[in-house]
């Protein structure tokens, strides 16, 4: 017998994997389960002894193995062979999160298995989820600000929620302002929102904060690709391309919602900050700069911006 749960879901792969692991303990004992979770390094002796044995005193054994991208050729080859021996009382459950498709491994354990999809397509999935396991724990109107918070990552969500609830019965909108730090990302965002209003003074404040966390480098980055999105999204409006149609051309997901934003900032102004944003990358490589010091960086960051702004 043999089953194959996969896909994006890494939260709802391991909940799944979890739930089939307690249910088959309570019937058939824990000595007839193994859970190999770096099949890569293991001795294919070892792998072979125990997915083709036979259970001890018992109707069935469990076998659960994880899979990543890591698995040599030689090594999958293995796989697709083993799992054509195996044993009627033998359960086998593999579990890879976004497996790459066009292996002949995924083809083949595909082909041969009972298939099951774990995805989250959208912020309505995730919602969904969340709400589902706390109904009871979460105000259901706070559930959105904390999957923006931490980037539409659902293990991250899981694992604050979590915490959240040793300290706290019920997790409202304190909890969440007050514990809870916004990923890179969302910050990024909140201080973009802030610079395309012209609002430097919050802006400010925003680098403040994103920057007692993060390498300046990084931050940097990160706000350049983010501002590149705002420019796509401003180009295609004035070529007026409709929302759906935007947000397929720049594969926004779960970004869609930038596309309804409006900003006191004209396209040619965006532009022009853009490019003396990268101007600044362009002097630092090419020694055009004196400085080196990652204050120094902030400063023409911040220099840049107040020009903007005026």
């Amino acid at each position: 017998m043999l089953y194959f749960f996969t896909w994006n879901s890494d939260f709802l792969i391991k909940e799944q994997v979890k739930a089939w692991k307690n249910k088959f303990i309570s019937k058939f004992w824990e000595f007839n389960l193994i859970h190999i979770k770096d099949i890569e390094w293991l001795d294919n002796n070892f792998i072979i002894e125990n997915v083709s044995s036979r259970s001890f005193l018992s109707e069935k054994k469990l076998i659960i193995i994880d899979l990543d991208e890591k698995i040599s050729e030689d090594k999958q080859l293995f796989i697709i062979n083993i799992i054509k021996n195996i044993p009627d009382e033998n359960i086998i459950l593999f579990n890879a999160v976004n497996p790459d498709k066009r292996t002949k491994l995924y083809k083949e354990i595909k082909k041969a298995s009972d298939f099951k999809e774990f995805n989250t397509k959208n912020d309505n999935d995730l919602y969904s989820i969340i709400l589902n396991k706390y109904w009871n724990k979460i105000t259901n109107s706070w559930i959105n600000l904390l999957i923006k918070y931490k980037g539409w990552n659902l293990n991250k969500i899981i694992s604050e929620i979590e915490k959240l609830l040793i300290l706290f019965d019920k997790i409202d909108s304190k909890e969440i302002l007050d514990n809870i730090t916004p990923e890179l990302e969302e910050s990024i965002f909140q201080l973009i929102d802030d610079i395309l209003n012209k609002d430097t003074i919050n802006a400010f404040k925003k680098i403040d904060i994103i920057l007692n966390d993060t390498n300046i480098y990084a931050f940097y980055n990160n706000l350049i690709a983010n501002l590149r999105t705002s420019i796509y999204i401003s180009k295609l409006k004035n070529l007026n391309k409709n929302t759906t149609d935007i947000s397929s051309i720049l594969n926004l997901w779960n970004r869609t919602f930038l596309i309804n934003k409006y900003y006191k900032i004209q396209y040619w102004e965006l532009v022009r900050l853009y490019t003396n944003l990268i101007n600044i990358d362009k002097k630092m490589k090419s020694w055009n700069l004196n400085w080196t010091e990652e204050q120094d960086f902030r400063f023409e960051l911040e220099k840049t911006l107040l020009i903007e702004k005026s």
